[in-house]
């Protein structure tokens, strides 16, 4: 069994980012010699080096927003279908937005799938996070970091009061390639450099410089604190 107390867990959503923006993203978790999950958005040429990576475990993150607007070609089961056919290995499962509901909790169980992390608690919320099992079957692992979420936190906690300031409970960090590569602070940022998401060149122009705030130089001091401090990531799978 896992102890919390000294565990953190790193996971990713891919969003549709282009190869050159992720490829940037396994670069760095390599240089962090990091233990991720990833969750697929799309199919892209880099998914069999992930496959191959011991540090890279994937999962699946299922689109339903066209359901929600009623401009889908097929049904929730499909798109979960369409990204199983893609990581069939895949044990975890996040919904972009974290649209959740009973029918699609079930949909995953049934489809192999057994944890979930469509649960955002916010650090700021003071609520110290568990592992639960649902009664779908299950289980449900609450995070309470995500790089895009923490742009609009008053005041940004630092990593080490994410990581000592619970010590007992679950320590999940969310983050996306784009923001890492741009090392997002604010998403002003993020907006002015949206139009060329899929143009690298152009978004180095966006980059945030700084070593203090953003994104990537969260994942990095998160990293060193916990390490300096003997807490060491795993992944969610394991829970």
């Amino acid at each position: 069994m896992i102890d919390l107390s000294e565990t953190a867990f790193v996971t990713l959503d891919t969003d549709w980012a282009c190869d050159e923006v992720l490829a940037d993203t396994l670069a760095l978790i390599e240089e962090l010699s990091l233990p991720v999950t990833i969750f697929i958005t799309h199919e892209t040429a880099l998914l069999p080096k992930m496959r191959v990576n011991p540090l890279v475990r994937l999962g699946i993150h299922p689109n339903f927003y066209p359901q929600l607007n009623n401009n889908a070609k097929g049904d929730y089961l499909q798109e979960i279908e369409r990204l199983l056919s893609l990581v069939p290995e895949a044990h975890c499962a996040r919904s972009h937005g974290l649209v959740d509901a009973t029918p699609i909790l079930s949909a995953f169980e049934q489809r192999g799938i057994t944890h979930d992390l469509n649960l955002f608690i916010p650090f700021s919320s003071g609520i110290q996070l568990k592992p639960f099992r649902h009664f779908s079957g299950l289980k449900r692992i609450p995070f309470f970091y995500e790089d895009d979420a923490a742009c609009f936190e008053p005041v940004l906690a630092a990593p080490a009061d994410h990581l000592f300031s619970s010590p007992e409970g679950l320590k999940v960090f969310n983050f996306h390639p784009i923001h890492l590569f741009l090392n997002t602070e604010s998403m002003e940022r993020y907006y002015d450099a949206k139009p060329f998401q899929h143009n690298p060149e152009c978004l180095l122009n966006y980059r945030n410089q700084s070593v203090e705030r953003g994104a990537r130089s969260f994942l990095k001091e998160l990293v060193c604190t916990a390490r300096a401090h003997g807490i060491d990531f795993a992944h969610v799978e394991d829970l």
